[in-house]
């Protein structure tokens, strides 16, 4: 079979109904009869098309069929759900369980990490739950048929299951195992992106949709064997995003790999191996230099270091997005050691986002005077950044990574911008 948005296309040029026959006189007379706004229509068939239509009719009963027996059913949200009796799973190992809501027991080595800070379930479902903000969040729930229920809890129509990490919600009693939960369909993925309703299955399916977070329209979309988001922005934006992944790749600065698709930008689940698990969890909503670094500190200076990194090209690139959700860790999926910070990701608001006219002038930037007293301020963080090996960047090196990108702005100002930045961090980081 093909994949769902080729089989609803094809499903849309495919006639319904059946054939119906005719005697008239001794002569043989055919109809395509079909359903449509409440009344049957009936439609005259040469007979030289008659095998051709019975051949799309089975077609389409054949792509039906495969459609109905897709995905596996949204999650019943029954009483012990509602009321959060149950075990958080890593797979199908037990780390957590909780009675009507509150803990219990944890295996601290394994357990998500927000509720190791917390000792509760609802943060562990919050940060993983749809951004109803989102207008095609809103349609998603209407399609999947989703009425009263607390935003927070919307995770739980997906048993809590994401595709940045294997923990999952099982309530007590239940039977289900990892394998029942994980999904396998990106059937509302343009639900989510668009808000066009391609498909309105009969029984509401388990989707991926359901634990995608952040603000901007997105979805996942199911390529191969490989998971795939796509996100929507403008023009600018999804320059700035794909632009600012390139430099982080080319400085060696781990990150997520963006490419422009269409009238959107697509990368890969850089978490299919690894567990992600953001910021949020160790630090609360607490964005500040200081509070993220001192969080850190438990995971060790390699950690702290990659950290201080990537906030110093945030500076460089002008992120003035980066919060407690959209920056990580990376934790073993079976014994759940912290490896090492998330890579960089969604910088859609960096560069020329949001901005018409570039400061070219380091000293009178408001993000780099943030980053630039952290550093002087804090001590460790002051110790530590004087051992970091900075990644070179040259004009050459910007150029490289604006091949194929097209976009009405000055990209003379653009590298200017991005070089008069690096070098200011990098006198001023010399002389600490």
């Amino acid at each position: 079979m093909k994949d769902f948005s080729s089989l609803i296309n094809e499903l849309n040029t495919l006639p319904k109904g059946y054939i119906s026959k005719k005697i008239i006189h001794g002569d043989e007379y055919f109809y395509l009869q079909y359903l449509e706004n409440g009344k049957i229509h009936s439609k005259y068939l040469n007979k030289d098309r008659v095998i051709e239509v019975k051949k799309q009719l089975e077609r389409r009963r054949e792509i039906e069929k495969y459609l109905a027996n897709l995905g596996k059913p949204i999650a019943n949200i029954d009483k012990n759900s509602k009321d959060l009796t149950g075990f958080i799973m890593m797979e199908d190992e037990k780390v957590a369980s909780f009675d009507k809501g509150n803990l219990t027991w944890m295996d601290e080595d394994k357990v998500p990490l927000v509720i190791k800070r917390t000792n509760r379930m609802e943060p562990f479902l919050k940060i993983r739950s749809i951004d109803t903000s989102r207008t095609n969040s809103r349609i998603l729930k209407r399609v999947l048929r989703i009425r009263k229920v607390e935003d927070e809890r919307l995770a739980l129509y997906a048993h809590a299951v994401t595709l940045t990490d294997n923990y999952w919600f099982k309530p007590k009693g239940s039977r289900l195992k990892y394998k029942d939960v994980c999904f396998d369909n990106d059937i509302y993925s343009q639900v989510a992106l668009k808000g066009e309703i391609l498909y309105y299955p009969r029984q509401s399916k388990l989707t991926p949709e359901l634990t995608l977070t952040g603000s901007f329209e997105k979805c996942w979309k199911k390529e191969g064997d490989k998971w795939v988001m796509y996100k929507s922005g403008s023009k600018r934006e999804i320059f700035s995003e794909v632009l600012a992944s390139r430099l982080a790749e080319s400085m060696n600065i781990p990150t997520a790999k963006y490419e422009i698709d269409g009238d959107y930008i697509k990368t890969e689940n850089f978490a299919n191996k690894e567990n992600f698990e953001p910021i949020v969890s160790i630090a609360g909503s607490d964005d500040s230099y200081d509070n993220v670094f001192d969080s850190l500190k438990m995971y060790g200076e390699e950690i702290l270091r990659q950290y201080l990194l990537l906030m110093w090209f945030d500076a460089i690139i002008n992120n003035i997005d980066r919060h407690n959700e959209n920056l990580g860790l990376m934790r073993d999926r079976k014994t759940g050691k912290v490896i090492s910070l998330a890579p960089n990701f969604d910088n859609n608001l960096s560069l020329i986002a949001r901005n018409d006219i570039l400061n070219q002038n380091g000293s009178k930037d408001g993000l780099i005077k943030l980053f630039v007293n952290f550093i002087r301020k804090n001590k460790a963080a002051h110790k530590l950044m004087k051992s970091i090996q900075f990644p070179e960047l040259n004009e050459n090196i910007i150029d490289k990574c604006l091949e194929g990108l097209e976009i009405d702005f000055d990209l003379k100002t653009l590298k200017q911008f991005i070089l008069n930045r690096y070098k200011y961090l990098e006198n001023i980081i010399c002389n600490l």
